[in-house]
């Protein structure tokens, strides 16, 4: 203030001589005086009155924030969680997957997002002609991934058959864990997986797959392990297993090839049989007793589970069930109520 108020006398302070009194001067700095008062006065006001701004500034931006998230919310609900994961890209957290989802909730109850052209996009599998082994309930993808790899190496020397393998998994981020494997195994265009409710988009996969307009590739091998047992009384409509999901490995199932099952609950795996043994039109048991089980894993290739349980000393309990020569009658799942 002192400079302020030197520099507003100074053009006057030359005049001095002119004979100006020094109540002039009193009356200039009075006049200074309320005029400085006044400015901090305005200070003051701004001052008190910009709370209320910052306030409504706040406020505008928790609306906008709360805006977002309320879209966000929306477009999830027209995705699938499989293609929000694929978005989201970046490394796999193994600590944070989860062992347990309800496939009956409604994200879990949309169709999976497969590349156009699927299986014959190029990128997928080198030769989607082949047959299928199919794994539902893959997980991470261990098993496939031993599987395929010993399969292949007996492949290129003429021993077996040729094939493709796919994977079915459920939860998102564990299928996206797999599927980042496989070129690391350098089985790109061999194995795939795929993430999706099995009992929501099965029959369009393999409708795809084995399509006859396309490549008439047979379904040759369907695994289901030790699949997510659902204990709770409750939670037993959550199991894998359904009466629909038979009727349509029965409808792409050629006659002669296997359903392979197993578990280190008994309980989950007499489940299981039943709702195969219930449609034995279509599949029969290769054991007749169901209180007989498989001692031997007949593929020779143990998934991360089986390892664990082993180790333990503890029981596996498992069967084989065959397609029978019965051509499929869709109209039968109608009349059944199955559709």
């Amino acid at each position: 203030m002192r400079f302020s108020l030197v520099a507003f006398l100074l053009p006057w302070c030359s005049k001095t001589a002119s004979g100006f009194s020094p109540s002039f001067y009193s009356s200039i700095a009075t006049s200074f005086y309320h005029h400085q008062h006044n400015m901090m006065h305005r200070k003051q006001m701004i001052t008190v009155t910009s709370p209320l701004k910052v306030t409504a500034t706040k406020e505008n931006s928790e609306n906008t924030e709360t805006q977002k998230e309320k879209e966000r919310k929306e477009e999830e609900l027209t995705l699938s969680p499989w293609s929000m994961t694929q978005e989201k890209g970046g490394g796999i957290n193994e600590a944070r997957f989860r062992q347990h989802v309800n496939p009956l909730s409604r994200k879990y109850q949309m169709q999976t997002e497969l590349p156009p052209n699927w299986p014959a996009d190029g990128s997928t599998f080198a030769d989607p002609s082949l047959p299928l082994y199919l794994d539902i309930g893959c997980g991470k993808g261990g098993f496939l991934l031993d599987l395929a790899t010993k399969r292949v190496k007996e492949e290129e020397e003429g021993n077996i058959q040729k094939m493709n393998y796919l994977g079915l998994e459920i939860r998102p981020n564990v299928v996206a864990y797999a599927q980042e494997r496989v070129p690391k195994w350098n089985l790109a265009g061999k194995l795939s997986f795929v993430g999706c409710n099995a009992n929501v988009d099965l029959d369009r996969i393999l409708s795809l797959y084995c399509s006859e307009e396309k490549n008439n590739a047979p379904l040759e091998y369907v695994s289901i392990q030790y699949p997510d047992p659902h204990f709770k009384n409750r939670h037993e409509k959550r199991r894998v297993v359904t009466p629909e999901l038979v009727s349509t490995v029965a409808k792409y199932l050629p006659e002669g090839n296997v359903v392979f099952l197993q578990s280190d609950i008994q309980s989950v795996l007499d489940t299981m049989r039943e709702r195969f043994r219930e449609q034995s039109i279509y599949f029969e048991d290769e054991i007749e007793s169901v209180e007989e089980y498989m001692d031997v894993n007949p593929l020779g290739v143990p998934t991360e589970r089986e390892l664990s349980v082993l180790k333990k000393d503890s029981p596996v309990f498992r069967t084989i069930l065959r397609r029978t020569s019965v051509p499929f009658d869709a109209t039968a799942m109608v009349d059944e109520g199955i559709e």
